[in-house]
Order: structure tokens, then C-alpha cells, then sequence
């Protein structure tokens, strides 16, 4: 919702392409969300 607003705004020099949101243990509820980026380090790397 944040992400649309600030969107709509159409300020000068800001695009916002990416929502990127969750990490390794939420991810899922990021892409329900509407993310379209998403952290998912430790689930890879294990760290």
C-alpha cells in the first residue's frame, strides 16, 4: 500500500519499480504481498 502511494505521487526522480520485502522465514507472505524482490539469503547460503 506504502509502495502504491508513494507511487501515485509521481515525484520527480523516484521510480519505484521494486517492492522488495521478506526474507528466508516469510517469503511466501512477501509474494502474497505483491513483492517482487525478495531476501532469501540464509535459505541459500545458510547463514
Amino acid at each position: 500500500e506504502l509502495s502504491e502511494k508513494i507511487s501515485n505521487k509521481n515525484i520527480k526522480n523516484v521510480k519505484m519499480d521494486y517492492l522488495s520485502m521478506g526474507m528466508t522465514d516469510d517469503f511466501e507472505v512477501a509474494i502474497e504481498e505483491g513483492a517482487n524482490m525478495i531476501r532469501i539469503g540464509r535459505g541459500i547460503f545458510g547463514f
